[in-house]
């Protein structure tokens, strides 16, 4: 089951959403366990199989938040390490055995069978959602957990499949305040307007632009325009489709009354490296600097040191997106990227540091391309074809007329673009008025559009509804839910 289905839109959700709220006139405890097993539900839709993973990863886990949380004569970050490993195996096994198999048989010559492993989906959000528990935990933020609670957080199913990555108090403070528990105007309308236009950039942009590209990039070695309009296509769809999911989430999880964060905002009007990573995937980034690059040590021993700890955090995030060699090379040129930027900062200390307007629309032009390139790794099975993509880009395969692209593909490419680059975005559209939307996550677009409830939106949003509902059957999964 995906949110962009018709089982899912007019059956999963009306039906768990009338269960919570009916349950929670009588007890809050009872419309918790209610939407935990409408959580279990969603996700062994996808298939039952992954169930016993989640149920074990959980079970495991609130153990280990408990010991670490005792007393006891291991010290707590003794007992952390030994949580984290669990964690660490139990994805290496079922995500990344294989390719350490493949991986020796190529530098070894060996034929070590591979290993006939299901990847259940998800797991690398609700792995790294509870190992921050777990070092929240060890850190003395968290003084004690419910199971019931630390059972929903772990497997709430708006997030479950592709995040964003939450922090305990993110949400589980929102299970303990059962005032929630009511369906009010104010959040049916805003949660459904929000999954609505996060539905709308899956349905009528994402989707169609993935169609776009694969003709552009079908050929073993395209030419200079297809290359680079085929990789504007996906660099535009996986945009779209990554942050419709997330709108969706934040959605349904409004309408339920529950709040999580943005995990988007903008990122393709970036200044730099480090600006995209604020704006791109937020909940990641913020997980990969506080958890792992602070954990390494950060900046505090020099800029040798800064520069190996990027460039660790952003390979181990490159790995963590998938295993293959060219996810690797992927987060290997984001922290190549990141490293050429602090270094350039740092010989430009003593010089102005206020940017001007040419400046910083030059950095935008430049990190769009640095960070398109790197899609190209993102994108490709395998190294060969990404290299054959990027002789296309470089002009190694000539130049011939885009004849596969259709007129729609050109409005379609020149819409995705326009919204990217110049529209408001879906947190400054629906989210600025919010008092508990964070600080700084919302910067003045071009284009002012700021949604309150009344008849022009009600009608905005039907049609975009109405679009949705007439696209529906050419739904393609979600890019992020294999991670």
């Amino acid at each position: 089951m995906v949110f962009h289905s018709l089982p899912f839109i007019f059956v999963f959700l009306p039906i768990v959403c009338a269960g919570f709220f009916l349950l929670a006139r009588r007890s809050s405890q009872w419309a918790l366990a209610w939407l935990l097993l409408a959580s279990l539900a969603f996700y062994g839709s996808w298939d039952y199989r992954y169930l016993p993973v989640l149920l074990s990863s959980i079970f495991v886990n609130y153990l280990a938040c408990r010991w670490i949380l005792a007393s006891s004569r291991f010290p707590r970050s003794w007992r952390l390490a030994v949580a984290i490993t669990f964690n660490l195996l139990l994805l290496g096994f079922f995500k990344y055995a294989n390719f350490f198999i493949v991986s020796l048989n190529d530098a070894t010559g060996s034929t070590f069978p591979l290993v006939d492993i299901l990847l259940p989906i998800g797991i690398s959000f609700f792995t790294f959602t509870q190992i921050a528990v777990l070092v929240d935990a060890c850190h003395g933020r968290i003084e004690t957990i419910r199971f019931s609670h630390f059972c929903l957080f772990a497997s709430y199913f708006p997030y479950i499949v592709a995040g964003p990555i939450l922090r305990h108090q993110e949400l589980l403070p929102q299970f303990a305040d059962s005032r929630g528990f009511r369906l009010t105007a104010g959040n049916a309308a805003l949660g459904l307007s929000i999954f609505i236009f996060g539905l709308g950039k899956k349905l009528l942009i994402a989707d169609p632009l993935g169609a776009t590209t694969w003709p552009l990039l079908a050929p073993d070695n395209p030419k200079l325009l297809q290359a680079w309009l085929g990789m504007l296509a996906y660099t535009l769809r996986l945009y779209f489709d990554f942050s419709g999911y997330s709108d969706m989430a934040i959605g349904v999880s409004r309408l339920l009354g529950f709040m999580i964060p943005i995990n988007f905002n903008s990122p393709y009007k970036a200044v730099n490296v480090s600006d995209f990573w604020q704006r791109w995937h937020i909940s990641l980034s913020q997980f990969l600097r506080n958890y792992l690059y602070v954990s390494l040590g950060g900046n505090r021993k020099g800029q040798l040191a800064r520069y190996r700890n990027l460039m660790l955090t952003m390979l181990l995030g490159g790995l963590w997106h998938g295993a293959s060699w060219t996810f690797v090379v992927w987060g290997g040129l984001h922290g190549l990227y990141l490293c050429i930027q602090h270094g350039w900062r740092s010989l430009r200390k003593t010089r102005s540091t206020q940017p001007s307007t040419a400046s910083l629309a030059a950095g935008r032009v430049l990190t769009f391309l640095a960070v398109m390139v790197a899609w190209v790794f993102f994108r490709a099975p395998d190294l060969d074809s990404a290299m054959a993509v990027l002789a296309g880009m470089a002009g190694q395969n000539g130049v011939s007329p885009v004849t596969s692209l259709e007129w729609q593909g050109w409005c379609l490419l020149f819409a995705g673009a326009v919204i990217a680059f110049w529209m408001p975005n879906t947190n400054e559209i629906f989210l600025a008025a919010d008092q508990k939307t964070e600080k700084g996550l919302t910067p003045s677009p071009p284009v002012r559009a700021g949604w309150a409830p009344g008849l022009r939106w009600g009608l905005a949003v039907g049609l975009v509804f109405a679009l949705c509902l007439l696209n529906i059957d050419t739904a393609r999964d979600f890019i992020y839910a294999q991670f």
